[in-house]
């Protein structure tokens, strides 16, 4: 089984385009682990949005696209850059099945601390500043650490059900 586990990072904030539209932010950057099966750490890989023509053929190889809030977000924000329908890549959203289960959101940043011990290194926010600034390394760095998070989260909610 094809897993890819990801993250978006967005060039603008959604009070700069007018409220909740995902696909008006624009991607400054994705981050993947890539890996086969359910364990494991994966591949990481890079894309920043000029490389988005070499991901999409890897999301629809995929057995399942894994994210934290990858339905509402992540997805949409793909919407003007994929020419195909993005509703027919199968994914996994960790952020629901947590709302299913406590019956309310709870971030990323607040699971992994009280499921891993760790948290991470900044916000959303934070990365728009680094595509602003064009800090690529930082930007970079701070992505791949969400995916890092989100996969081993996931990761812990299999083991322990």
């Amino acid at each position: 089984m094809l897993q890819v586990i990801l993250d978006v990072e967005t060039k603008k904030t959604f009070d700069e385009v007018g409220g909740f539209f995902p696909d008006r932010l624009g991607i400054s950057f994705v981050g993947v682990c890539v890996r086969e099966g359910s364990s494991g750490k994966g591949e990481m890989k890079s894309y920043f949005e000029k490389d988005l023509p070499l991901l999409f053929p890897l999301l629809e190889k995929a057995d399942v696209v894994i994210g934290f809030n990858v339905d509402n977000f992540d997805m949409q924000t793909f919407i003007p850059y994929y020419s195909a329908d993005i509703t027919k890549i199968p994914t996994l959203d960790v952020l629901t099945r947590i709302k299913e289960s406590a019956g309310h959101r709870i971030s990323l940043d607040a699971v992994a601390q009280e499921t891993l011990g760790i948290g991470k290194s900044g916000n959303g926010l934070d990365a728009i500043k680094y595509f602003q600034n064009r800090e690529w390394d930082k930007l970079k760095k701070y992505c791949l650490q969400d995916v890092e998070v989100t996969r081993d989260v996931y990761d812990f909610g299999l083991k322990t059900g």
